[in-house]
């Protein structure tokens, strides 16, 4: 997971599968930021795939982020969007599908 600051934003690039064995990672990565008041975007471009124990992660981020920061995540592949709306996920979370969207 790369992190590299965009002006007022923070961009976090996880790779591969948010998963049960990752998913504690990703949550112990973003929670401190989101904590703290940053505002955060997550860029799903390298994320090849979200479990359900991924899915319950970015939610409670985007719940802890209410009021306090902002989380958006941006460029999901075809099959993490494919899951994000299955699940209803897509309306829980600010997702955009580029990451110029999400920069502007």
């Amino acid at each position: 997971m790369t992190e590299e600051p965009v002006g007022s934003l923070l961009l976090i690039r996880p790779q591969g599968n948010i998963n049960r064995a990752t998913s504690a990672a990703f949550e112990d990565h973003l929670l401190p930021r989101v904590n703290a008041g940053k505002n955060v975007i997550v860029d799903l471009d390298g994320v090849a795939t979200v479990t359900s124990a991924g899915l319950r992660v970015m939610a409670q981020l985007a719940e802890t982020a209410r009021g306090r920061s902002r989380l958006m995540f941006t460029s999901p592949n075809e099959m993490v969007v494919e899951i994000l709306n299955g699940t209803g996920f897509d309306t829980l979370l600010d997702i955009r599908i580029r990451l110029s969207d999400a920069l502007d």
